[in-house]
């Protein structure tokens, strides 16, 4: 379990790392792509944007966090809040798409973040 949260927690940093380096167009090309897979209406875009602004912020804080043991507890509240409002902004289909991409990329991210840890040893 401890492996796989901070596989998660790796995943996000890299992401939000790749981000702050890249410049703006190819953040809202990246956006762009995610508000076309979804299917984003136009009331719902402001929406993504805000609640991966603020899932990024969160990620950012728990980046920070020193205590280890709360370590899995907090990534779980951060992840729930954000399934939370990605649920309330997107519909059911909008949300299953949504829910695949992020389940697979953390699924992604942590086999790649094992596999470098073994070739370590």
């Amino acid at each position: 379990m401890k492996k796989m949260v901070f596989a998660l927690v790796a995943m996000v940093m890299m992401t939000m790392s790749a981000n702050a380096q890249s410049n703006d167009n190819n953040s809202k090309l990246t956006f762009d792509r995610l508000a076309s897979y979804l299917e984003l209406r136009g009331d719902q875009i402001e929406q993504v944007k805000t609640a991966m602004a603020q899932f990024e912020s969160s990620m950012q804080a728990y980046y920070q966090l020193q205590d280890a043991s709360k370590a899995a507890d907090t990534w779980g509240k951060i992840q729930n809040r954000h399934k939370i409002t990605m649920k309330k902004v997107l519909d059911e289909k909008q949300y299953n798409k949504y829910m695949a991409t992020f389940e697979l990329t953390t699924k992604n991210s942590a086999d790649r973040i094992h596999d470098q840890q073994l070739a370590n040893k």
